[in-house]
């Protein structure tokens, strides 16, 4: 056994000497895939000769390609032309309209990063095109697969179980060198745009990569990220692009795979303006509570206060953005930044799917809004490796409240459950996220709602306000968790008198002049 351990630390300083001496080829290799087009992008090369009549250009990419990968690139190229041409311009605008809506300028930026998963060539060719035509200029990155292979993981894994100081260091100066090389082309960079994919059954996940790292792994990791998304937000300010992120189903869904692409598809291309006149009404009284309530029902045992930022000038400034589908695809939310003082009780959610990792009976306990202690039937391990990796807490960053009660019928009407892709599923009911607020790193630019023009102050929390004071005020993370709206007993606010006024009762919205926002249930879901 002696001989044994010998063996794996002698293993591990080896592979830690190939990861020092290979750092600045590393790093120069990732940032200048950040940048590179035209025939530099061996990506865009690709896209560019993708046909359905053969698959060997699929090979090309060096990645693992499955069946449901060449069945789903079929698909989409069978789609008609005029149907995928419109949904690529549907995609380019809505990033476009993203610097209206953020009160962003682009000013002469053209770099776009755009990723597709494999498979959905046929769009992306289409994407690519709307954005040339508009003057921009794609910069196609790495396409994501839909499995990662076990060398992948085990490369990671290998890469975090010998960092250390001295590593830490050899990246972090690569990565700065490499920035600095291609200061001119990072700095042309105005945004970034995703194609994403649903369907897979979700699953409980076995491994537990993160146990396997030290706490000095975790510490010099962390600190890594950090300094990374510090030193790209001066060139690339998350106040100053915009972004947009679609997805559609694939043929894991199931037998009624073309139905429901179909129901998504048309989903996604519906304009949004009705509905963000719907929630400007939600805002306006959400603008006249200090607290917010929510209660579950139907098994599901929710029961928390969320504290809401003051206004100084209620005719100039808001609590709440309102979010059509531009940044997000499809429409529907309203999103603010919660006080944490006074954001205390349980959140609960019978089942989700996050980041690809399934969670039953999850349970989240704040206490001035910390999570003071999370839980899940796969136990308290599974959650604090998983989904507070790799803090002992983490912070409420997000409330908000879904609008699109049509993804919900959708879902529902198919039997979804945990294979709905967060983007679409934080549109299904009232929701939270832990980790960052919205606006990390972009807390001082001013930002405005497009129909009462007024400011959106509720920017930062008591922890992201000591961002000038303080290195480690942010997470790096986000993650957004749901209530579904069959579990919503009630959300009601709570203003200053201590009076109440109703948003939603028993899963509908019930706050008047937003019954429209219920036309999407179409009499299914009770």
């Amino acid at each position: 056994m002696k001989e044994q351990g010998k063996a794996q630390v002698a293993e591990k300083e080896q592979w830690k000497r190939k990861l020092l001496e290979t750092a600045v080829s590393r790093a120069q290799d990732f940032v200048k895939s950040l940048i590179r087009i035209g025939e530099e992008n061996p990506y865009e090369m690709i896209l560019e000769k993708a046909t359905p009549e053969s698959t060997d250009w699929m090979e090309e990419y060096g990645l693992p390609v499955t069946d449901t990968d060449r069945q789903m690139m079929k698909f989409w190229f069978g789609l008609e032309k005029e149907k995928l041409q419109a949904m690529g311009n549907t995609v380019a605008n809505a990033f476009l309209h993203g610097f209206i809506s953020q009160s962003r300028d682009r000013k002469d930026r053209k770099r776009v990063r755009f990723f597709y998963q494999i498979g959905q060539e046929a769009l992306a060719k289409e994407v690519v095109k709307a954005l040339k035509e508009k003057g921009l200029t794609p910069v196609i990155t790495e396409p994501h697969i839909l499995y990662a292979s076990q060398g992948q993981k085990d490369l990671l894994l290998e890469h975090g179980d010998v960092m250390d100081e001295e590593l830490f260091h050899a990246e972090w100066e690569a990565y700065k060198a490499a920035m600095y090389l291609y200061e001119k082309e990072l700095k042309d960079t105005c945004g970034m745009i995703g194609i994403d994919q649903f369907g897979m059954e979700p699953v409980v996940d076995t491994g537990n990569e993160n146990a396997f790292l030290s706490e000095e792994n975790k510490e010099w990791l962390t600190k890594l990220s950090q300094k990374k998304r510090d030193f790209e937000a001066q060139w690339i300010r998350p106040s100053e692009i915009s972004f947009c992120k679609v997805a559609f189903p694939n043929m894991l869904v199931g037998e009624r795979f073309e139905q429901i692409f179909d129901d998504f598809f048309q989903m996604n291309a519906e304009v949004s303006e009705p509905f963000e006149l719907l929630q400007q009404v939600l805002i306006d009284g959400l603008d006249t509570c200090e607290t917010m309530e929510i209660k579950g029902c139907n098994g599901n045992e929710t029961d928390i206060k969320i504290s809401l930022w003051p206004v100084k000038d209620p005719e100039k400034e808001t609590k709440f953005l309102n979010c059509g589908g531009d940044l997000n695809i499809p429409y529907g939310e309203v999103f603010t930044t919660p006080r944490l003082t006074g954001t205390t009780g349980l959140y609960h959610v019978e089942e989700i799917c996050l980041k690809g990792i399934f969670y039953h009976d999850l349970r989240l306990t704040f206490k001035d809004g910390w999570v003071v202690d999370a839980t899940c039937k796969e136990g308290k391990e599974y959650v604090m490796n998983r989904l507070l990796y790799p803090y002992q807490q983490v912070t409420m960053g997000e409330f908000a409240i879904g609008s699109n009660t049509k993804a919900y019928s959708i879902a529902h009407r198919y039997q979804l459950g945990g294979r709905m892709p967060i983007l679409i599923y934080e549109k299904m009911g009232p929701h939270i996220a832990i980790g960052d607020p919205c606006f990390a790193r972009s807390e001082d630019a001013p930002i405005y709602n497009m129909y009462d023009h007024k400011e959106m102050v509720c920017r930062e929390n008591e922890v992201t306000k000591d961002r000038e004071k303080k290195e480690d005020v942010y997470f790096e993370n986000h993650v957004d968790i749901t209530l579904p709206y069959h579990q919503v007993e009630y959300l009601r606010g709570i203003k200053k008198d201590g009076s109440k006024v109703a948003f939603i009762e028993k899963g509908r919205f019930v706050l008047p002049g937003t019954d429209g926002l219920n036309t999407g249930f179409g009499g299914g879901e009770k």
